[in-house]
């Protein structure tokens, strides 16, 4: 451009700043920030929000903070979008005091918070599990049109449960719900209220409307009953569940064979469960999981899960290679690498 006497404008330097900066040449990219400033350009916005975006990407946030500080000396005031920018940005680091604080920034300077920036907090929060404002960022998110991700909705559940407020996921469902309709995880976060709390009358009401809405089982809700009937120890209701999951044209998983597995362990009499099981070929097919995580994360893993996740990984270890298990194979693998670990100690 130079060599055909073509002066760069300002759009041409940020471009040429935004490009060094993403690939982490921040020398250049300053070199071409003095280059325009000479060149009688004022740097914008749009300039320091390019270096702060990938000085953020880089972990440098002293340098974001002394960008924000060149940024205001210059007389370049941050708009809205570099207030959304930062707070983002410390969100992703976990720097709360920093993120708060901009935070207050954008709301004493009457500015607009994005609704990214919103999900970014709330993910923060919910990452460390503070409760008061992660709620509290939910309910801004929920009053606005912004539809969250399944994946955010587990780690709000997440928290839920790791703090024991197990009714806050029948509120978590029924709002999700207001916003998504009767989806798979609607269903499952307001059955995992009542398995949570061993309500069977609650996990029945949840059962019978689900049937009144003609919405079929999937091996999450019942996998969901299986471990409360197995943390009740209620064997009756759990022989009856496991065997009537072929004709529902639900196939069990891990998860649901852990289940089997650990309460035979604790005196269930496993036998017609598994001879149903077999007459449908269940036991031939390949290992899956198809749990929600939430599943896990409410009942934590049983012992064969942990069993097998143990043999595995020295299984793993000595062959190098991972290949396709059946669920016959599965179960006799974890038996025997028990009872070897048994007799070895």
């Amino acid at each position: 451009m130079k060599s055909y006497g073509i002066r760069p404008s300002l759009e041409t330097y940020n471009l040429v700043i935004r490009g060094f900066s993403r690939i982490g040449q921040f020398d250049d990219a300053l070199v071409y920030i003095d280059e325009m400033k000479n060149a009688g350009l004022k740097p914008n916005t749009e300039t320091y929000d390019g270096l702060i975006q990938a000085y953020g990407k880089y972990k440098m946030y002293d340098e974001m903070g002394r960008c924000l500080r060149e940024m205001v000396s210059s007389g370049c005031l941050p708009d809205h979008v570099t207030y959304n920018l930062l707070i983002r940005e410390f969100a992703k680091a976990g720097l709360i005091n920093k993120m708060e604080r901009t935070y207050q920034a954008l709301l004493s300077n009457r500015m607009g918070l994005q609704s990214s920036t919103s999900i970014a907090m709330l993910e923060t929060y919910a990452k460390f599990g503070i409760l008061d404002k992660m709620e509290k960022v939910f309910r801004r998110v929920l009053n606005s049109k912004v539809c969250l991700q399944e994946d955010m909705i587990r780690k709000l559940a997440g928290v839920y449960i790791e703090n024991l407020m197990f009714s806050r996921l029948d509120d978590l469902g029924l709002d999700l719900c207001s916003k998504t309709g009767s989806t798979d995880l609607v269903w499952s976060l307001r059955l995992l209220y009542h398995a949570c709390t061993l309500s069977k009358k609650g996990m029945y009401s949840i059962v019978q409307e689900m049937e009144s809405n003609q919405v079929p089982w999937n091996v999450t809700i019942a996998n969901i009953m299986a471990l409360a009937y197995l943390k009740m120890k209620d064997f009756m209701e759990l022989e009856v569940l496991l065997s009537e999951l072929p004709s529902r044209y639900v196939k069990p998983d891990i998860i649901t064979v852990g289940v089997l597995c650990d309460a035979c362990m604790s005196g269930f009499r496993g036998i017609p469960v598994k001879r149903i099981w077999t007459r449908t070929g269940f036991f031939d097919d390949t290992v899956e999981m198809n749990s929600d995580p939430l599943v896990l994360i409410a009942f934590r893993k049983g012992k064969f899960i942990r069993d097998f996740e143990a043999m595995y990984s020295l299984v793993e270890a000595k062959t190098k290679k991972k290949g396709s298990w059946t669920y016959c194979h599965l179960i006799d693998s974890v038996e025997t690498h028990t009872k070897t670990r048994l007799m070895g100690s």
